[in-house]
């Protein structure tokens, strides 16, 4: 399979946008997740969050379990 070059410095790129403002940031997730959400029916999707999951570094575990948490805040706040 032949990579393009945003797949082969996917890791590069999000360590460059971590350490970037919480307007890109947000607009990486937002992007990454609108793919994921429109890309696949539900059923597959859940099967490709499972093996992305599976690939995720301890740090990335840490960060999305954080951020799920402040989500859960912002959706019972409105």
């Amino acid at each position: 399979m032949i990579k393009t070059s945003i797949e082969k410095l996917a890791e590069e790129i999000g360590f460059d946008i971590g350490m970037s403002d919480d307007v890109t940031q947000a607009n990486l997730l937002n992007g990454f997740c609108k793919g994921l959400s429109n890309s696949m029916i539900e059923a597959k999707r859940s099967t490709q969050i499972c093996y992305i999951v599976d690939k995720l570094e301890k740090k990335s575990d840490n960060i999305l379990q954080e951020m799920a948490e402040f989500i859960k805040l912002k959706i019972t706040d409105k």
